[in-house]
């Protein structure tokens, strides 16, 4: 079942929608295999109070319960409507509408838990009903889920980081190929599908210079930007890691709470202009990144591949491939900007 099958279909995230380095340098990848390599993937158990197990629910609405490991999904089909969730994220795809919830979807051994507010939601799609109507069936709530702070949004200008520069190299592929000069080449074209696109945009840089890295979000708030999108590769030992990650800020201290979430829904909008042009995204999760933490407007940091991959450093050193990325982001960045027009 993945995502990916939504690709080129726009209708969810246009309906309603709903990361490592500001200087992920090469210093940073020994760090970075330690989280890899000692993290524990076991949540602490949800309340029953605000969770319901999603195998209960699936149970009760008489749907096929699915995962794809690949994507870290989930998926509750019963006929030809389907729901999607993914852990660690505050929204849900019930059929062509992207729910924002208060309160992000958990996993634990495997199982994944929902926020009790969704539940009538799902229920109610999946059995072709209103939730008023579920609810006076059962004699239960009708409580929906929040969708607060979903609204149409006035994104004019978005902010293009590109990371490291001039005497910050970023990673470097044992075959030669430096972060800074695939970011910027990658962050050029982007910039060149947005203006296609109506946006405004603000490079952090456009040449190889070095910026601070608590300068970057500060260009961005002089430039009064809509959005901030820092585009990185990563790196790792363990050469046979690949894929695309989109990370969001743990906590923000510029924007506060209601812009956290915003950014949160667009780096779910950039998975989904990432699989609309066939590309995998193995990683979407919050980081207490520098970059991010300190911009005042939504925010996300994009790794566009392992340059210690030799497949995929091949790929970064093309420029068509550099330009597929690039139209990906900018599909996605446009996704969020269109949401509830």
């Amino acid at each position: 079942m993945a995502v990916t099958r939504y690709a080129g279909i726009r209708f969810a995230w246009m309906l309603l929608l709903p990361v490592l380095v500001g200087g992920c340098a090469v210093a940073a990848s020994s760090e970075r295999v330690v989280a890899e390599r000692t993290r524990v993937d076991v949540a602490p158990a949800p309340s029953s109070l605000s969770y319901a197990a999603l195998s209960d629910v699936a149970r009760r609405a008489d749907a096929r319960l699915a995962s794809d490991e690949a994507a870290g999904t989930f998926e509750l089909q019963a006929g030809s409507r389907k729901v999607v969730v993914m852990p660690g994220v505050a929204a849900a795809l019930v059929g062509s509408r992207l729910v924002v919830l208060r309160d992000e979807v958990m996993a634990r051994y495997g199982r994944a838990y929902v926020p009790r507010a969704l539940v009538p939601e799902i229920e109610a799609f999946l059995k072709g009903k209103s939730v008023e109507a579920l609810a006076r069936g059962s004699g239960g709530s009708s409580e929906r889920p929040s969708t607060q702070g979903v609204r149409p949004r006035h994104v004019g200008r978005v902010c293009i980081d590109p990371g490291h520069g001039g005497k910050d190299p970023g990673a470097v592929s044992r075959w030669g190929l430096q972060e800074k000069e695939a970011v910027l080449s990658t962050a050029v074209m982007l910039a060149t599908e947005l203006r296609g696109r109506g946006f405004e945009v603000v490079m952090t840089r456009d040449d190889d210079t070095f910026i601070e890295l608590n300068d970057r979000p500060a260009i961005a708030a002089r430039q009064r930007a809509d959005l901030f999108v820092a585009v990185h590769a990563n790196s790792i030992r363990d050469s046979s890691f690949q894929g695309i990650e989109i990370f969001y800020p743990e906590t923000q201290e510029g924007g506060g709470v209601g812009v956290r979430r915003q950014s949160v829904e667009l780096a779910e909008a950039m998975r989904q202009g990432f699989a609309g042009a066939g590309l995998t995204v193995r990683k979407l999760q919050a980081r207490d990144l520098r970059v991010l933490k300190l911009a005042e407007m939504p925010a996300v940091l994009v790794e566009i591949g392992y340059l210690t991959n030799r497949d995929e450093e091949r790929d970064l050193r093309s420029r068509a491939h550099r330009q597929r990325l690039a139209r990906a982001m900018a599909g996605g960045i446009a996704l969020f900007r269109d949401v509830g027009k």
